[in-house]
């Protein structure tokens, strides 16, 4: 099922954890809603900002998926207001600043893991201004150390 016109609830939903551990990881009607409303107002964005397609490694989590891989109690995950992605053929860091100082609608954008990482990038609960929050995170699941970005 499309989401939009580059991301599918498929790859948004698509946990390896969840398959190797027998979790559910299906999503609401209302956090898939939520999903397609990240796809519309950052994902696609992002990817047209960028130039190049978004890999997606994490979007919806249910709460068991979301508790085996270390994330956080609150995260924006398990409400499908998050995904985590690599820009493909693009340096992470670069892709990070970009991102961060553009105008899209970020409620948070998080650097993980280093250059070889990842990006987090959530929007805002419905209703919600967004913060526009900018950090880098440094660690491991579980344990992770956050440095503000200004």
């Amino acid at each position: 099922m499309n989401l939009s016109p580059n991301f599918t609830l498929e790859e948004l939903v698509f946990s390896e954890v969840a398959l190797r551990k027998g979790l559910d990881n299906v999503p609401s009607m209302t956090q898939a809603a939520c999903l397609a409303t990240l796809c519309h107002t950052l994902l696609e964005p992002a990817r047209e900002l960028l130039g190049a397609p978004l890999r997606i490694h994490s979007g919806y989590r249910s709460p068991a998926v979301n508790d085996a891989v270390g994330g956080s109690v609150t995260s924006a995950h398990m409400d499908g207001l998050a995904a985590d992605f690599v820009p493909v053929d693009l340096p992470l860091l670069n892709a990070f600043h970009a991102l961060r100082t553009s105008q899209l609608p970020l409620d948070q954008i998080i650097q993980e893991c280093g250059p070889t990482g990842w990006i987090h990038i959530a929007i805002a609960v419905p209703g919600a201004t967004p913060r526009r929050q900018a950090l880098i995170a440094t660690g491991r699941p579980g344990n992770w150390r956050y440095e503000r970005v200004l």
